[in-house]
């Protein structure tokens, strides 16, 4: 794994902690390699994903190697920019969010991730 990512995670993870932040690193359901794809950090949100509700996503893959990624779900409403993604959830279900990769070396990799949306509270 890049050191680069690495590091990124553990100063992540400690600023997490140390700030009260609350990023979440969200490990992929299927990835074709994970040399390249190394997860999907949740920005500035924890608990359930609830049905509705904006979240934004950065993707953690090895830059050097990336040209064009693109992002797609399996319900709602996206907007992908590079690494970065804003996904307004659909319904209440299981949904996914995946990535494709296109790498400088001609291949192309994919990497998803389930999510389970809970339904709105009643007030």
């Amino acid at each position: 794994m890049n050191a680069r990512i690495l590091a990124l995670v553990a100063v992540l993870s400690l600023s997490t902690i140390a700030c009260g932040g609350s990023d979440a690193l969200m490990q992929p359901s299927s990835v074709d390699d994970v040399t390249a794809i190394h997860g999907l950090l949740r920005e500035r949100t924890t608990g359930e994903f609830v049905e509705f509700a904006t979240e934004n996503f950065e993707a953690l893959y090895d830059a050097e190697t990336v040209r064009a990624p693109e992002w797609t779900v399996s319900g709602g409403t996206l907007m992908g920019n590079g690494n970065t993604a804003r996904w307004q959830l659909p319904r209440a279900g299981s949904h996914t969010i995946s990535l494709k990769v296109f790498l400088v070396d001609g291949r192309e990799l994919n990497a998803s991730w389930t999510v389970k949306v809970t339904a709105r509270k009643s007030e």
